[in-house]
């Protein structure tokens, strides 16, 4: 390189001094000698400039190896590390995946500190409901040119699972896996309660009649479990199902505090008050009944599908009831995430690498070997997934599933410190009404901050 320099600059000066040589004045000749050098000039620079490219172009083309940060632990950590490790070996680009899977706490402690030293990871695993504070806090670069640069089809995904990663309009992560919770019952107590034990209530007013036949205090039997912390947000899902809500529509106030959710509060309260859900019980508590056979309703994730089978519990699952509304679940969704710090090579690996897992055959893969519902709308009538009973009944989240206060940066904090309590209280048998005016005023309060 430092010898083409000091060639090219040779080669400006030879054309100087033969330029002078032509000139009829002293004058003429300057002029025309600047002229010749600027033009050579020109050439130097663009010269150099197509040997720094084509270095780009020839580091670009070359190995990487990027890091990738997630909280995939168990069995879901299995799988995913072997499909990290097959697209290593079948990329065809040079391209080298290092995982590092730690506790979600771990994470939240550690990449903070990373990106301000930037020595963080290219490519994480985040959930929706850290997408705004992860932008806000400078740790999320903007993947609007995704799809663009990848050829990967953003019609392909549910509108849903692209919004719920969206902050301002902008798509921050793309996502990796989607799911809600499902209405999950136990057919042998459903059929030693008079009930069709192949025939879940459609509705949360049914759910409620056959938890109430289901119930045996003698037998530490329940109908119905609501957890008061540890769980999914099934309240959210019960507000929009009976027509209400949490947020304004622009996400700047409150609306808690309404007619219909007093409605779901006061149906939480008695059924409680009926001894057809447990008291005080914890999402821990809950999954725990459901795995003894000792409740009838539940409303939970895909994770619970391993434990029921495990505990060869006879069970179906199914999408959410309906409210005096339509039947609404909130859609969870999993997300890859490309870090403020990645430089342009290591972006470039992570998109390949998003577009890999966005794929029909990985998407698929993830979906019949963990249970969570596919995404992808190509894989809607795929043999494979309708002939898996499980992932096939999961697979209705398409039809209830709803994205729940996207963009909205303190959706974790209000759900667990305002929320969950709400709901402890009124089980409890605190006045749902005085509840929920004061969670409303917590929330516009947390808003206004």
């Amino acid at each position: 390189m430092k010898r083409r320099f000091v060639a090219a600059m040779l080669a400006g000066v030879m054309a100087c001094s033969l330029a002078g040589c032509n000139t009829k004045s002293p004058m003429a000749g300057k002029e025309e000698a600047a002229t010749a050098a600027d033009s050579q000039s020109d050439s130097n620079t663009q010269a150099a400039q197509g040997e720094n490219e084509a270095e780009k172009q020839e580091k670009a083309a070359g190995p990487i190896t990027i890091q990738f940060w997630n909280a995939f632990t168990g069995t879901d950590g299995d799988v995913l590390r072997e499909i990290v490790d097959r697209y290593n070996k079948e990329n065809g680009k040079d391209i080298t995946i290092e995982m590092d899977i730690m506790p979600a706490s771990s994470l939240e402690e550690k990449l903070p500190a990373a990106i301000a030293s930037k020595t963080a990871p290219a490519l994480i695993i985040r959930g929706n409901f850290d997408t705004a504070t992860y932008t806000d806090n400078g740790i999320l670069t903007p993947l609007d040119d995704f799809f663009e640069k990848t050829g990967v089809d953003s019609s392909n995904f549910s509108e849903a699972s692209l919004q719920a990663l969206k902050y301002n309009g902008t798509q921050m992560m793309i996502p990796m896996q989607v799911h809600s919770t499902f209405l999950y019952w136990n057919k042998d107590l459903f059929e030693a309660a008079g009930l069709d034990p192949e025939t879940p209530p459609a509705t949360w007013e049914e759910a409620g009649e056959y938890a109430l036949k289901i119930s045996d205090s003698s037998r530490k039997l329940y109908g119905i479990g609501f957890p008061i912390s540890g769980a999914p947000c099934y309240f959210d899902a019960m507000f929009k199902a009976n027509g209400g809500d949490v947020f304004s529509s622009d996400g700047k106030s409150s609306v808690l505090d309404s007619p219909e959710n007093l409605k779901t509060l006061q149906y939480i309260q008695s059924l409680v008050e009926q001894g057809a859900a447990p008291v005080g019980s914890t999402g821990a508590d809950t999954d725990n009944l459901m795995l003894a056979g000792q409740m009838g309703i539940y409303c939970g994730g895909p994770w619970l599908i391993s434990g029921l089978k495990e505990a060869e519990i006879n069970f179906g699952v199914t999408g959410m009831p309906a409210g005096d509304k339509e039947a609404a679940g909130v859609i969870e969704v999993q997300g890859l995430g490309v870090t403020s710090t990645a430089i342009e090579e290591e972006k470039a690996a992570a998109y390949d690498f998003i577009a890999y897992w966005n794929s029909d055959a990985t998407c698929k893969e993830w979906s019949l070997r963990n249970g969570y519902p596919p995404y992808l709308k190509s894989l809607a009538e795929d043999a494979d997934i309708k002939a898996d009973a499980t992932v096939n009944a999961l697979s209705s989240i398409a039809d209830f599933g709803f994205s729940f206060a996207p963009g909205i940066k303190p959706v974790k904090q209000i759900n667990n410190d305002i929320l969950f309590p709400m709901i402890e209280n009124v089980v409890a048998g605190n006045d749902p009404q005085e509840e929920l005016t004061k969670a409303s005023e917590s929330i516009d309060k947390l808003l206004s901050e």
